[in-house]
């Protein structure tokens, strides 16, 4: 039976754990498994750590209440600073990719052309960074969707364009022979979802990774340029107890996350000035529609299809979501968001995802949740404008009743609705915090990579610049926003890392 095959062992802890390694890898998402599964391969003596919890396909009990607060952090919750931008970030073994959309996108050209000519990052345009993508694909068994396999929602989406002239397609996705359940953000009760939980992490404890959840780096212990262990603490599950943390590690790899290696990097003693800033969101906002007919779109793989915009401002996406999250996003109350959420059934959904150049700013310091400061730039308040306006006028071109954007100050767009009615539901859109719903499932850009330390806090390959035994293997790397889901090019960063890792002379790897 599917699953059955996973390598995972009981979590548990009755006493400190003090363990040594030839590397130890913080963080279990894109980047962090692919490091750890291809240091295992080569034969390096390997421990993971996740401050998240271990949670295969006999947990996921396709419930919201219960697997948002298991698999999120703070349970999907976590804002800017500003409660502006709802924060998505896996917390659990798999990071992201075990509660994400599995959409896959390689690295836009331009975007790598841009990191090497106008940021200093050496060997990352699109031929040198092949041998990566591909290994990632294959491990991920990267696809294109099927016509067959795209539902009602995508459908709807992929019509609407096609009346308005816009290029769709449907995505790459990173599933094998998915049953359609439709609880992909909510981990894959199927295993058919290949997440690192069922791919990269199995891989690595096979070769003899050691995996450690509930297992919370906080500090390190250092002698002059190396670090020499990392320090924490272990969660016993069952009996909430804490006990000590010591990884004693030839090198490490910190891939935590864009909000969390920041904070990791400066208790290293990182003390670049680039460390924390730079940070990019992919803003994103949504549309929702109501036809006359059941679109179900909580049923199959809810992620169908995207039209790109030609000039590279954002993305759109035919996505959907469970009823409290759907709900959550509206900004309505009382009757008017009984009256939208009693047409779930009819309900198609779109996002509008902004490859944004705004620029935001992870505080490394203090107690609990790093602090987390974004400011939308112009640019961005327009691409959500055009975008939004397009995903309206894409859902009426398709038959919609009516269509909702997630602001208070503008009212439902109903069928018909005429170019002077749309001009003024845009004058009231306000895009600002809390005026229209936003969120970010992308943070990138906190320890960004570039061949000078003036530039980059780490090397071009993700080692820290002054520590000669620690790198970064997350969306911290990116030294901009990507413009497209980064899932691949993480992983594929993350690969490439590893590899130079292993390039090393043996005295310096172990």
């Amino acid at each position: 039976m599917a699953g059955e095959w996973l390598p995972y062992e009981p979590v548990a802890y009755d006493g400190p754990v003090d363990l040594v390694a030839d590397l130890c890898v913080i963080g279990t998402g894109a980047g962090g498994a692919v490091f750890a599964s291809e240091a295992a391969e080569a034969g390096l003596r390997v421990v993971m750590l996740e401050k998240g919890g271990l949670y295969t396909r006999r947990d996921f009990t396709q419930d919201e209440e219960t697997m948002m607060p298991r698999l999120f952090e703070q349970g999907g919750a976590r804002t800017t600073s500003d409660g502006g931008i709802v924060l998505l970030h896996g917390s659990c073994v798999g990071g992201g990719t075990t509660v994400n959309w599995a959409i896959c996108f390689d690295p836009p050209a331009q975007v790598l052309d841009a990191w090497a000519t106008q940021h200093g990052v050496e060997d990352v345009q699109l031929p040198a960074l092949a041998p990566s993508l591909a290994r990632v694909r294959h491990v991920l068994n990267v696809q294109r969707m099927r016509p067959e396999e795209v539902n009602e929602n995508g459908r709807l989406f992929l019509r609407g364009a096609e009346a308005l002239g816009l290029k769709a397609e449907r995505f790459e996705h990173s599933r094998t022979a998915c049953l359609g359940s439709g609880f992909c953000t909510l981990g894959c009760a199927y295993d058919r979802k290949q997440s690192m939980l069922v791919t990269y992490v199995p891989r690595a404890i096979r070769r003899g990774a050691r995996l450690l959840a509930r297992a919370e780096a906080t500090g390190f212990e250092r002698e002059g340029d190396q670090v020499r262990s990392v320090t924490g603490h272990v969660t016993d599950p069952g009996t909430g107890r804490r006990h000590a943390l010591r990884v004693r590690a030839a090198h490490v790899a910190v891939a935590a996350g864009a909000l969390g290696t920041p904070r990791l990097l400066a208790q290293a003693g990182v003390t670049s000035p680039l460390l924390g800033r730079n940070l990019s969101l992919h803003p994103t906002s949504a549309v929702v529609a109501v036809f006359d007919h059941e679109v179900r779109g909580f049923e199959g793989i809810h992620y169908g299809a995207y039209a790109d915009d030609p000039s590279g401002g954002y993305v759109l996406e035919s996505v959907f979501a469970y009823p409290a999250l759907a709900a959550s996003t509206m900004l309505r109350a009382g009757e008017a968001a009984q009256r939208v959420m009693h047409a779930y059934t009819r309900m198609a959904a779109a996002i509008v995802l902004v490859h944004d150049q705004g620029r935001g700013r992870v505080h490394p310091g203090g107690e609990g949740a790093a602090q987390v400061d974004y400011a939308l730039h112009p640019a961005d308040r327009r691409h959500f404008r055009r975008g939004l306006r397009q995903l309206v006028e894409l859902y009426l071109a398709a038959g919609a009743r009516e269509v909702h954007v997630p602001a208070a100050a503008v009212p439902p767009i109903g069928r018909g609705a005429s170019r002077a009615a749309l001009d003024a539901a845009f004058g009231a859109l306000e895009v600002a915090p809390n005026r229209l719903a936003l969120f970010s499932a992308h943070q990138m850009g906190t320890a960004p990579m570039a061949a000078d330390p003036a530039r980059g806090v780490t090397d071009s390959f993700g080692r820290v610049h002054g520590l000669r035994n620690v790198w970064v293997a997350d969306g911290s790397l990116l030294p901009t926003s990507l413009g497209v889901n980064p899932q691949i090019t993480i992983a594929a960063l993350a690969d490439r890392a590893a590899h130079r890792l292993l390039a090393l002379p043996d005295a310096q790897r172990r």
